[in-house]
């Protein structure tokens, strides 16, 4: 991955193949050297560091490498590169809502703790957490569902903050009121809010995302007016919604309630979003999060397969193991078109991604992001460390019109679900 050439200049490649500008801050550390690395595009640029002894600028040429530059004459003998090393922080690309706060492009999702995705140790969950802290994915996702979630947020949170007291972290968290067993009070979400706040050791909590299960039970706009209420008494800094199509969202907005995000489903496999929520949200500067963008794996290289035959000619796959609430949900999207849709755009990804030396998971954020006109940022999961690699790439990515255009022809084997957010889960 690291060459020096004879005048003394070292090229960092992030692949071979890299045609597009990876900006990462690769882990290029060199023995007893000082050596500095300059950037001509910081707007695409991860915060960049060094473990060696030397300087290290904002390292990303704008073009397909990054160059670090030494003496000829030193024998420069670069290390190996680690994985879970490598500087691949986010600050100077983060994410701005309304007011100008800001957070990570990428949201570290907290939803293995809620059950239903295999055992989980807080202990070494909350190591994945720092890593990715460190690496500048600062920005966690939760709920007062998700089990245990919000009170291991609260002990990573204080954890992180007796170590890094100028660097903080944001915790967006959901208010889901079952609103089957008993329609929520003005007294009930002001509980509900103290709750998380307790959990997660926070006066004041960063986000609030309101989901409400079935729109002919009242009660949403009511429960929206009391978040911007308890907004300006300082007990939560942003407003914010979940799972809303269209008409709620509008309704929401209508009543004055100031919503500066939607968290909703989005991704080549269920591309709902783009039947109107899109433009809704370019129409008031709101953010929408998006979970299952990699559909829980399936939209990895995990699944890229060859077929082969079966008896009597049958085209066959490897089979897929739905061993999680999260994939059994998002295989669903799969069987609008069949496995072989499916099959074929992985394969159409994964050209694309050999194209710019990056993954089928990057090449699907990207997309998403694309499709997204700039509002998407997707919530990756976080059970380990794995993806921190995919997101970088990710951010740094530039799909081509033909890459698009590929993609578009692949997935019209791959309708997806219609209508417009949640709608079918609602039903």
């Amino acid at each position: 991955m690291a060459k020096i050439a004879s005048s003394g200049s070292i090229r960092c490649h992030v692949s071979n193949r890299t045609r597009e500008p990876i900006a990462l801050c690769i882990d290029a550390v060199f023995a007893s050297h000082s050596f500095t690395a300059s950037c001509s595009d910081t707007s695409r640029c991860f915060a960049c560091c060094c473990h060696g002894s030397g300087k290290l600028k904002c390292a990303s040429a704008g073009v397909e490498v990054c160059f670090l530059t030494a003496p000829p004459a030193c024998p420069l003998k670069p290390r190996s590169f680690s994985r879970s090393n490598r500087a691949l922080c986010c600050r100077n690309g983060r994410a701005t809502l309304k007011d100008g706060s800001t957070f990570a492009p990428f949201l570290n999702g907290c939803w293995t703790l809620a059950g239903g995705h295999g055992r989980v140790d807080p202990q070494q969950y909350m190591q994945v957490m720092e890593r990715h802290a460190e690496a500048g994915f600062t920005t966690f996702d939760t709920a007062d569902i998700y089990g245990p979630s919000e009170r291991v947020l609260g002990a990573f949170r204080a954890s992180w903050n007796a170590k890094h007291p100028d660097k903080p972290i944001e915790i967006f968290t959901k208010l889901v009121p079952n609103i089957f067993q008993q329609r929520p009070t003005k007294q009930s979400v002001e509980a509900a809010i103290e709750r998380s706040c307790a959990a997660l050791g926070m006066t004041t909590l960063d986000m609030v995302q309101l989901h409400w299960w079935d729109y002919s039970i009242p009660g949403m706009t009511d429960v929206g007016k009391w978040l911007a209420e308890l907004k300006l008494a300082g007990k939560i800094k942003h407003v914010a919604v979940t799972n809303m199509d269209c008409n709620a969202l509008q309704q929401l907005l209508d009543a004055g309630v100031p919503v500066v995000s939607n968290q909703v489903q989005f991704s080549l496999l269920d591309r709902r979003p783009l039947n109107g929520m899109v433009d809704l949200c370019a129409k008031h500067d709101i953010k929408l999060l998006t979970y299952g963008t990699l559909g829980g794996g399936l939209l990895t290289d995990r699944y890229v397969a060859a077929p082969s035959q079966g008896l009597l000619g049958a085209v066959r796959y490897p089979p897929i193991d739905l061993n999680t609430s999260s994939l059994k949900m998002y295989y669903s999207n799969v069987r609008y078109g069949g496995e072989k849709g499916w099959r074929d755009l992985l394969t159409t990804l994964r050209t694309i991604a050999d194209s710019h030396g990056v993954t089928v998971a990057a090449v699907s954020l990207r997309w998403a992001m694309d499709a997204g006109k700039g509002l998407v940022f997707p919530i990756v999961g976080m059970r380990n460390d794995s993806h921190m690699q995919d997101n970088a790439s990710a951010f740094a990515l530039k799909l081509s019109a033909n890459a698009h255009a590929l993609i578009t022809e692949a997935l019209r084997a791959c309708p997806g679900p219609s209508g417009d957010i949640y709608s079918n889960e609602r039903a």
